[in-house]
């Protein structure tokens, strides 16, 4: 038996065609703008190095004539005439080039500007807000927010998981979403979930009189002490009393035999062979290159299978969400951390970790951990922006602007060696009836990773190339994994 690559069972083959150009900012850079003109900037910058190169060349030809003739003096066949002659129109090639290079750089450094200027002052505006609520919660009917609140998450949740899908199965139509499908999808719900979710620390602090200074100074916009992991960690707090977002210990099995697979080409193969969500399915793949005395590893983590609160088989669920969040030891890590180790990814061993959504986050957090020798780290939908990587690690994020999840995560930490991909799925698309959040769903990223595989942006193909050369071009072996928690 082989699998050259193939996509897990359960995924749709087909996705929304491309809807937006692909957005690139950070990995080191100060601009933000679409990959085609980030590729257009680096061919002018090239052009000019060529230019400047031919330049030299031939100022070098010149020189090889021992009696070279005063300017006065050329006359039609001089090498000299004909030397000066390519020298201007290849100088002129190169200051225009430069010319174009600078602008399209400046544009793109402006629109950086602007963009981390409006998230800044977002952040602000929500640290103050929170911070505020907190102190004027006693005056606002404290006692009404609780019901209000179990109100509103039940009115979400019927939207979320009313109804019944085609042909009468059990899946999710889209409950009362399915009357107004963009709802969910508008790319300004995101960016306010984003700044929300940041603010949740600062509401706390208000309420129980911190100075608004020192939550500022502790929060996402200053020291990073408080923030969307406290908030996490207060929910979990909260909910373990009663029975709710528990963990476990957990126990990982191998599903199936190995078998043979071929090494990932590009972004597209990547998002391809991450596990779907499926209830009881395998949720982590692990594939192995290289010689025996030498492995490099590809660990794909799918994303959550179970919504329920409670306690059940499934470590990929709604505790093992919260609990990565707040960095407590999320079940679906340690089931993820197991699989390795069974798999026999050593310490020293590079490894490329691969996930979606939840296994996005988790990702993360095993590059973060230092456990392995994670060297690369490619995610899409993952709210991970605050997880702090080693430096020199390379992370390609992917999220979409109408994807609400990616937001959960907060206000992202600007690392210098995270580059996020951005893409609008239903920019000019009919939005979904029979999907809550269809932007979310992983077809959608297998679609947008195919359009990063195509896109002439430089530190794309960086990232493949280097991912090439980490794993080779011969067939390695593949094992899928399966993680329950124990006593279920």
């Amino acid at each position: 038996m082989t699998d050259p690559g193939a996509p897990d069972p359960g995924a749709p083959a087909d996705g929304p065609g491309e809807s937006a150009a692909l957005i690139v900012s950070g990995g080191g850079s100060t601009m933000v703008a679409t990959d085609a003109l980030l590729a257009e900037a680096a061919t002018m910058r090239g052009l000019q190095a060529a230019a400047e190169a031919w330049q030299d060349r031939l100022e070098r030809i010149r020189l090889l004539d021992s009696e070279p003739l005063p300017a006065p003096q050329w006359s039609d066949g001089d090498a000299s005439l004909s030397t000066f002659g390519a020298q201007t129109a290849i100088h002129g090639v190169g200051v225009r080039s430069r010319t174009l290079a600078d602008a399209l750089v400046s544009a793109a450094e402006g629109y950086g500007r602007a963009e981390r200027s409006a998230e800044f002052f977002a952040g602000v505006s929500g640290v103050w807000l929170g911070h505020a609520l907190g102190r004027l919660a006693p005056f606002l009917a404290l006692a009404a927010i609780p019901a209000l609140t179990g109100g509103t998450i039940a009115w979400l949740l019927a939207g979320l998981a009313g109804g019944r899908g085609p042909q009468g199965t059990a899946e999710p139509a889209g409950g009362w979403f399915a009357g107004s499908p963009r709802v969910l999808t508008n790319p300004l719900l995101p960016a306010a979930v984003r700044v929300l979710a940041s603010s949740v620390d600062d509401l706390a602090a208000g309420l129980t009189a911190v100075p608004f200074p020192v939550s500022f100074a502790l929060g996402d916009q200053g020291a990073r002490l408080l923030g969307v992991t406290t908030s996490a960690a207060g929910v979990l707090a909260v909910a373990r009393p009663f029975g709710l977002l528990r963990e476990t210990s957990i126990t990982v099995a191998r599903a199936g035999r190995p078998v043979a697979a071929g090494p990932p080409t590009g972004f597209g193969d990547l998002a391809a062979r991450i596990p779907a969500a499926v209830r009881g399915g395998p949720q982590v793949r692990v594939e192995r290159y290289g010689s025996a005395q030498a492995g490099a590893w590809v660990v794909y983590i799918g994303g959550t299978a179970e919504w329920s609160p409670g306690v059940t088989g499934e470590p990929w669920d709604l505790s093992s969400n919260v609990a990565a969040v707040a960095e407590a030891g999320a079940g679906s890590y340690r089931a993820v951390v197991a699989a390795m180790r069974e798999a026999g990814v050593q310490p020293a061993d590079p490894v490329l970790q691969v996930g979606h959504s939840q296994g996005g986050l988790i990702a993360s957090q095993v590059a973060a951990s230092g456990e392995f020798n994670t060297v690369m780290v490619a995610t899409f939908g993952a709210p991970n922006g605050q997880v702090s990587v080693p430096d020199g690690l390379v992370v390609v994020a992917t999220e979409h602007l109408d994807d609400l999840v990616p937001a959960l995560g907060g206000v992202a930490d600007q690392t210098a060696d995270r580059l996020v991909v951005r893409r609008e799925v239903f920019a000019s698309e009919p939005v979904p009836r029979d999907q809550a959040l269809p932007a979310h769903e992983l077809v959608a990223y297998r679609e947008t990773g195919r359009l990063m595989d195509a896109s002439p942006e430089p530190r794309l193909r960086d990232f493949r190339a280097a991912m090439a050369t980490m794993l080779g071009g011969s067939p390695g072996t593949m094992s899928r994994w399966r993680g329950r928690r124990a006593g279920t």
